[in-house]
């Protein structure tokens, strides 16, 4: 997985509610095309352009900005990071794993 797939449905979520609601505006179909064709030259590989892994973060705040909603606390990222590798090496057994958010900053491995 490349991504954190629950915090990003949330905030593409809202983003379409808040267009759908008038709370605010798409880019004119020009600007979109502009930001893609962009994009897409900064793209390595372009079999992997929709491959966030890292930028996910930078999208999520951009997103949160967008919609005038809290960006997601740093924590989530921290337990984001330190899970990944335990799914790859543990793919059955990494989900036997359990945490605790104690603030916007930490978690605990209980």
């Amino acid at each position: 997985m490349k991504v954190a797939p629950f915090p990003l449905f949330d905030r593409q979520a809202r983003f379409v509610a808040a267009s759908l609601a008038g709370r605010l505006w798409l880019p004119s179909r020009q600007q979109m095309l502009e930001a893609i064709r962009e994009e897409l030259e900064a793209c390595a590989d372009r079999r992997h352009f929709h491959v966030f892994a890292a930028a996910q973060w930078s999208y999520n705040d951009r997103l949160a900005e967008m919609i005038g909603c809290e960006p997601l606390y740093p924590v989530v990222r921290s337990l984001y990071e330190a899970v990944c590798p335990h799914r790859t090496n543990n793919l059955q057994s990494y989900r036997s794993q359990t945490f605790k958010i104690v603030d916007r900053q930490t978690f605990v491995n209980i």
